[in-house]
């Protein structure tokens, strides 16, 4: 009998890349900004006006509130940070750059628990809050399951580890 040589077997290449589960946050990187810019414009143009922000915040005012003047402050500083943090992640993100997986995670954590902060502080105000708190509820819960998804995802997946492989270039000095 003869033997016949078998050449030796090649790995399959390990999956690396931004493709296929991870198009999804890549999807949710491009559009979170836009959507975000959106909710903004359509909660808190109106209210940013002077007249209407010096009648909601001005302690001379019948429409004074401290708790509505403590809840608008953070949201509007929340909403800004939180879109800071979403455009650099976007950044890290498709320049493949090693800490993105992390910041993700991060990104993750901290819209859940500013939604959850959010939904403290607007009950707080009890006018209209119910259908905005039934809103923000069904918010806070998107989020825990796509933090139930993600997080291992971006924790154990092989694709995010050969992906996020690059260094922030050091400057030069």
């Amino acid at each position: 009998m003869s033997e016949v040589a078998s050449a030796p077997a090649v790995p399959a290449p390990e999956p690396s890349g931004i493709g296929g589960w991870l198009l999804l946050p890549a999807i949710a990187l491009i559009i979170s900004p836009l959507r975000m810019i959106y909710e903004f414009h359509q909660t808190f143009l109106d209210l940013l006006r002077p007249s209407v922000w010096i009648s909601l915040l001005s302690t001379k005012s019948p429409n004074y509130s401290p708790v509505l003047a403590t809840v608008l402050g953070w949201e509007i500083l929340a909403n800004l940070a939180l879109f800071a943090l979403t455009i650099w992640l976007g950044y890290l993100f498709f320049r493949k750059r090693k800490l993105a997986p992390a910041i993700f995670i991060l990104w993750i954590v901290v819209s859940a628990v500013l939604q959850l902060a959010d939904l403290m502080l607007t009950s707080l105000l009890g006018l209209d809050a119910q259908q905005s708190n039934s809103r923000s509820v069904i918010e806070l819960v998107k989020s825990g399951i796509g933090a139930a998804i993600w997080v291992p995802y971006f924790l154990r997946s092989v694709r995010v580890k050969n992906t996020f492989v690059h260094h922030a270039a050091k400057p030069d000095y």
